[in-house]
């Protein structure tokens, strides 16, 4: 090969990388997506943060299944797991843009602080609270529907995830006594709520970005972490000795669309959008409680200590934050709002 030659491969070949890079040069969708052959009306992408084979990856390909079925074709959605459109919050950005059409995801408080109310600690403790609070017509529901709209997002459905708690490498000291120092330092995510209940329970929290989580925790630059139950398995599973259950929060994740995209549709193509994603929230509500109890007994089969809180200790936890904590979130979420939310967890009881 000549010399010429063999630049001018290099060259092609750096170029073919550099392009891989680029924003919106994605990789290829999860394999069993619909496929892209034949003509379509609309080609949109669906993001997800979970590796392949996690409940919500398998939920988002029925869901687009279901929707290429219900539009005779007409609406494929391709589905790329495992963060490779980016993390969760680059995700819920584009998700604002247009740029991605649809998401399964968590929610975040950058463009509408008051979208935590979703994070307000042990405003649910039980599944059956869950089921009332997080489904349409239930307190969470109708307030993130108000103000994901004004963010530009259109909330299609709820797809509760589980609740959060904390796992360590080392025991804390009197892990389910809020009152006892356990000078253990704690990744939180940017965000008031996580913050102050850890800092309640005696820990130190320590703001990081999920992705330099991992690498932390192995370090001992953290101690633990708090975060939801699946992803603490999937991604901390072998350095997580106890696993401390406390329910202080819970993860509900949320089928998100494109307000933009929403709006330029037909309203036969909704209802085909947004039935498929209540149909996914349905199944999910049934399954939920088995999925968290499979998670569980996958960190006791390995050897990590569980602790569990009885009801009686939920309900004792709840009235602490409801004095202790929720007053620091006033001026992030509002009093009306978190009002509005105690009103909702009394009338539940």
């Amino acid at each position: 090969m000549s010399r010429k030659w063999q630049i001018l491969v290099g060259l092609g070949a750096a170029a073919l990388l550099l392009i891989s890079l680029i924003p919106g040069c994605a990789p290829a969708p999860e394999e069993g997506a619909p496929s892209k052959g034949g003509e379509a009306t609309y080609k949109w992408r669906f993001a997800t943060i979970m590796p392949e084979g996690a409940d919500c990856n398998l939920s988002s390909l029925r869901f687009a299944e279901n929707v290429l079925e219900a539009s005779d074709g007409r609406i494929v959605v391709d589905c790329y797991p495992g963060g490779v459109l980016g993390d969760w919050q680059v995700i819920f950005e584009e998700n604002m843009r247009g740029t991605i059409e649809f998401s399964l995801n968590c929610l975040s408080t950058v463009y509408d602080p008051r979208i935590g109310v979703t994070y307000t600690p042990y405003l649910v403790t039980t599944w059956e609270e869950v089921k009332v609070m997080y489904a349409p017509g239930g307190f969470v529901y109708e307030k993130l529907d108000e103000l994901l709209g004004g963010i530009g997002i259109k909330l299609l459905s709820s797809w509760p995830s589980d609740f959060m708690g904390v796992g360590t490498g080392e025991r804390p000291p009197s892990p389910k006594d809020p009152d006892v120092p356990k000078n253990m330092k704690i990744r939180v995510w940017a965000d008031p709520a996580p913050e102050a209940i850890m800092e309640r329970f005696g820990y130190l929290p320590t703001v990081l970005p999920w992705a330099d989580t991992f690498s932390a925790f192995q370090m001992g630059v953290i101690d633990g972490v708090c975060t939801n139950l699946v992803s603490q398995w999937s991604y901390q599973r072998d350095l997580t000795n106890y696993w401390i259950y406390d329910h202080s929060l819970f993860e509900g994740w949320f089928y998100l669309m494109s307000l933009d995209v929403w709006n330029s549709l037909s309203p036969e193509d909704q209802k085909i959008v947004e039935d498929a994603a209540l149909e996914e929230q349905r199944l999910r509500i049934e399954s939920a409680e088995a999925a968290e109890q499979k998670n569980l007994q996958n960190f006791r089969d390995q050897g990590t200590e569980v602790i569990l809180f009885t009801p009686e200790e939920l309900a004792e936890l709840r009235q602490m934050a409801i004095e202790d904590i929720w007053p620091k979130l006033y001026g992030k979420l509002g009093r009306q709002i978190l009002d509005e939310a105690a009103a909702a967890a009394e009338a539940l009881k």
